[in-house]
């Protein structure tokens, strides 16, 4: 009888180790409500393009100019030739920003200092409003700005912003006339990270 009942203690125990071995690995099976997960952790890499236009043109003057944002993180159109994205946590793989900033202080030297707030539409239906501080950096053949801040609503908040815009120098040209520049097509990269 003892070696019957140590088998059938070994076997509950090994049933019982079975049991646990499958909760641990798959959950809870038995339909019993589960605990609610944490939020995961989400961010985003884009390239793309951002077209602005600017009235009056920019110059070397700082002046009041009403800024129109056409961007595309891999989304192509008449401004935007190539782009892509890739997402941890997020069904995203686009996003547009259509959007005017009015009456804003700005030079061909001086492009941004702080940067409105800015919103992203993505594919996924959500939107991402960041905002931050902005340089600008005149290398020998491309002007760069850099936005750096937070995003401070919608998907992604509270991810650090890095949103990186690249211009050939030769697209500055007119900034010593009196029209100025009108336009200029950017190419774009935009990091949300947690």
């Amino acid at each position: 009888m003892g070696y019957l009942n140590g088998l059938t203690t070994r076997r509950r125990l090994a049933s019982s180790a079975a049991v646990l071995a499958l909760v641990v690995t798959f959950g809870d099976v038995t339909g019993a409500a589960a605990a609610p997960a944490r939020a995961a952790v989400a961010g985003i890499s884009c390239t793309g393009w951002q077209y602005d236009t600017y009235a009056p043109g920019m110059t070397n003057t700082l002046q009041p100019t009403t800024v129109v944002l056409d961007g595309d993180l891999n989304v192509i159109d008449d401004h935007s030739p190539t782009g892509s994205c890739v997402a941890v946590g997020s069904s995203a793989t686009a996003g547009q920003q259509d959007q005017t900033l009015p009456l804003l202080d700005i030079s061909c030297t001086q492009l941004f200092v702080v940067s409105p707030p800015q919103t992203i539409q993505w594919n996924d239906g959500q939107a991402s409003t960041f905002t931050g501080t902005a340089t600008t950096v005149r290398g020998a053949s491309n002007t760069v700005l850099t936005d750096t801040g937070t995003v401070v609503s919608g998907e992604f908040t509270g991810d650090v912003a890095v949103f990186t815009l690249v211009a050939p120098n030769t697209a500055f040209a007119d900034c010593g006339t009196l029209g100025g520049v009108t336009a200029l097509d950017f190419a774009a990269t935009l990091t949300f990270a947690p």
